[in-house]
Formats: C-alpha cells, structure tokens, sequence
C-alpha cells in the first residue's frame, strides 16, 4: 500500500491537457486510494455512459460520435469541485473503437491528445497495451506491474 501511495498526480504539466496513468494491475480499492491521496474525483466512463444514453437507442455506434465522446470526456472536468479528475473504465471505449475500425482509434487518440484547456487536470487510468505509441511521454505516468 505505502506505494500506491508514492502515486503523485497533482504536478502533471501541462495541467489542462489530458494525462495517461498506465497501470495494468490496479484493483477498485487502489485506484480509490490514488484517488484519495490525490485528491481527485473519480469518474468512471461506463457509468457516465449509461447515464448519457437514451433508452430509445437501439443500437450504441460509439466510432459515428466521437465528438460526443471527446466532449463528454472533456466535460467531466467541469462538473467537479476537485483540482484533478481520474477516468476510469474508458478501455471499453478504447477496445471498442480498436475492433471496429483502426482509423476511428487513430483519430480519437488524436483529438483526446490535441484537447486543450480542461477545468481539471485529467488523468485516464489504462492498461499499458490500450496506450498509443505516439503519445508525449512527458504526459505519461506508469505503473509497473508486479
């Protein structure tokens, strides 16, 4: 436990770009922690995915609205108190997007990357084999699996 909580968040710069945390074996209890000790408000993106879409919907195409996606990943900073936002549970999103079509992944990552002045400092907590190759490493914090 005393290493999970040697995870530091709060001093990631730029602080309103998005950030990735590459941990393969974090557990609810330890990303909780994290969370804690960071004083970042937890979001999960299934739950808030379930929360955004409607009843009537028959079928979810998530690769036809990628920019609600972005702009609902986006928007979970401005809805918080905190001074940093930990997203978790967005591999589903991310898998999702990888078997449907290569180029609706490329251009997420692309514009997830691009995205510019966020409320909040926001960490996306992913397994390390769900990270893009081409993102800045200076945005990038992972943990090692034991």
């Amino acid at each position: 436990m005393t290493e999970i909580s040697r995870v530091w968040l709060r001093d990631a710069r730029p602080d309103d770009r998005v950030h990735l945390l590459l941990w393969d074996t974090a557990n609810e209890a330890q990303i909780n922690l994290v969370a804690l000790h960071n004083n970042a408000h937890l979001v999960n993106y299934r739950e808030n995915l379930l929360q955004r879409i409607s009843q009537d919907e028959k079928f979810l195409a998530l690769h036809h609205d990628l920019d609600r996606e972005l702009a609902a990943i986006k928007s979970v900073c401005s809805r918080v108190n905190k001074p940093l936002v930990l997203l978790a549970g967005l591999d589903c999103l991310i898998t999702y997007l990888q078997v449907h079509s290569g180029s609706h992944i490329t251009l997420f990552w692309k514009n997830l990357e691009q995205t510019r002045k966020l409320e909040r400092l926001l960490w996306i907590l992913l397994p390390h084999q769900l990270a893009p190759k081409t993102w800045s490493e200076q945005r990038i914090k992972r943990i090692p699996s034991r």
